[in-house]
């Protein structure tokens, strides 16, 4: 009985293996129509992409199939031999060697396939030559693809995506795709490698790589390439992107492991883009003449930073980088505007020929010291440096930035009075709000200032000196302080419009008092 029965499963196993390996007689169906009549569900004639129906050509033969969620379509659609354009999402069709009939098909998607898909594709996949679209989504055992994808040369569009044991590309079957325009790699975890045939690829404008076990990523020489996407990828550690000549865009995102970043004569990258690399310790770009604004941000481990001969960087925003430590700038001539908060810039900021930078941001930065390559910006108007722990001034400010015009001191630790210093002569906007200032005198010789905010000090006194501003100054604010008064005369600085000086040690009558004589001017006057 045990050996009757182990025939029977035999032979059984032998009739599957015929049928799966046998070709599907075509000859028995006369038309299109009745092919796909014999589908166990529901065909509409009117085609829509997202609905399981035909398009039909004028010969009566369809052209367009989409299966969306009837999950057992008949193996005969394999006798679908003018199919141009096939979709199958959500089905359990078995991928059969007789795919090859679709000699006439260009598009292929397969989305969600149940489990119904083996470990291997059919080699036939290869006899498509008229495919230029390919994108496997969400198929559960498939590992590789088979090396007769060689044969698809009108290939342009590869998607690889969520396709959990999917581990292999064959390398030289892939370099063999030499008119390949969009790759995408996502959601492959146990994709270790990419071909190292892709510098074959001088047509691909789009790359992503997200979510794959790739470690180490080498690009060089894909002159077509413009997007590049590289995100959540567990361990990868090391990025090197060298000679790109159309890259116009870069993301990088959610790298965990991610430590060193290297760019190199990237002659078209114009948006650099990089968030949340939580290992990233580094970034150096050399030799980069289009790119305009890098962003960097929450990359906790970030360190250093170099840039040179970036012609036509424009400007540098970083923030939330924890244990940044130094950047340089060399030969960026167009560089406009440094933006650098909430970060520890703990040792130093270099500029070599730098002539451009009109604006300076170095908020929240750690600062005990005044950095003094900022003193070689001949061309910086705004320099903000709030949020700092800094108690002096160079000496030589006002005369080495003769054009700075703003510059925010705001919640520091200056104490007693910096006014006496070399005076700003140019500068025409002052914040030192939250600091420990006493004193004020000095102030006559800023007689450019127009906006003054010295809210939370500990200051005394109004110097008189301050008319020597009378038709510059606009706006004074010095609320938290310790004035007993205001100075009279003030009620004659014509170009004053505003006076904010609330929570001061004026008396009532004294307060009283000054309402009534700056009553008549046109000051917006608040004790």
């Amino acid at each position: 009985m045990k050996v009757f029965l182990s025939l029977f499963v035999i032979y059984f196993l032998a009739i599957n293996i015929q049928i799966n390996n046998a070709e599907i007689d075509c000859t028995i169906y006369a038309n299109d129509l009745k092919i796909i009549n014999l589908n166990p569900f529901y065909v509409s004639l009117n085609f829509y992409p997202s609905s399981t129906s035909i398009k039909l050509n004028y010969e009566s033969q369809v052209t367009d199939f989409n299966i969306f969620n009837n999950v057992n379509p008949s193996s005969n659609i394999y006798c679908l031999k003018n199919l141009e354009n096939l979709q199958l999402v959500n089905t359990n069709l078995t991928i059969l060697p007789d795919i090859k009939n679709f000699q006439k098909l260009t598009s292929l998607l397969i989305q969600s396939d149940n489990g119904i898909i083996g470990q291997h594709l059919p080699s036939e996949l290869g006899e498509l030559i008229s495919l230029s679209y390919l994108k496997l989504f969400d198929i559960k055992n498939l590992e590789d693809l088979p090396n007769e994808i060689d044969h698809l040369i009108q290939l342009r569009i590869l998607m690889l995506q969520n396709i959990p044991n999917f581990n292999k590309i064959p390398d030289e079957s892939m370099g063999k795709l030499i008119n390949l325009r969009v790759l995408n790699l996502i959601d492959l975890p146990n994709l270790s490698t990419i071909p190292s045939t892709i510098k074959n690829f001088q047509s691909l404008i789009q790359f992503e790589i997200t979510n794959t076990n790739i470690k180490n990523l080498e690009l060089e020489n894909l002159h077509g390439l413009s997007t590049l996407t590289i995100k959540s990828n567990s361990i990868l550690q090391t990025i090197e992107i060298v000679n790109m000549l159309l890259l116009a865009s870069i993301q990088i995102q959610n790298n965990n492991e991610l430590l060193t970043l290297k760019f190199q004569n990237l002659s078209s990258l114009s948006s650099l883009t990089m968030s949340s690399n939580s290992k990233l310790t580094s970034l150096d770009m050399e030799n980069i003449s289009i790119l305009q604004t890098i962003s960097l941000s929450d990359n906790k481990q970030f360190k250093i930073a170099t840039f040179k001969n970036l012609s036509n960087l424009n400007s540098i925003n970083f923030s939330f980088l924890a244990n940044f430590e130094s950047i340089s700038f060399e030969n960026t001539p167009a560089l406009s505007t440094v933006s650098i908060t909430a970060s520890s810039l703990s040792k130093n900021i270099s500029f070599l020929n730098v002539p451009s930078i009109i604006n300076l941001d170095l908020s929240g930065c750690q600062l005990t010291t005044f950095p003094e390559s900022i003193l070689t910006l001949k061309s910086l108007v705004n320099l903000i440096l709030k949020v700092n722990q800094l108690s002096t001034l160079p000496l030589t400010l006002s005369t080495d930035l003769p054009n700075l015009q703003v510059l925010d001191l705001s919640r520091n630790n200056f104490q007693g009075n910096i006014f006496q210093q070399s005076p700003l002569i140019y500068l025409r906007e002052l914040y030192l709000s939250n600091n420990s200032l006493v004193s004020i005198d000095g102030i006559g010789e800023y007689e450019s200032l127009r906006n003054l905010d010295l809210n939370y000090n500990k200051i005394l006194s109004i110097p008189l000196e301050i008319m020597e501003l009378s038709s510059t100054l606009n706006t004074l604010t010095i609320n938290y302080n310790q004035l007993h008064s205001i100075p009279y005369q003030m009620t004659n600085m014509r170009g004053l419009t505003s006076l904010i000086a609330t929570y001061n040690n004026i008396s009532d009558s004294e307060r009283q008092y000054l309402y009534q004589i700056f009553n008549p001017t046109t000051i917006q006057f608040i004790i």
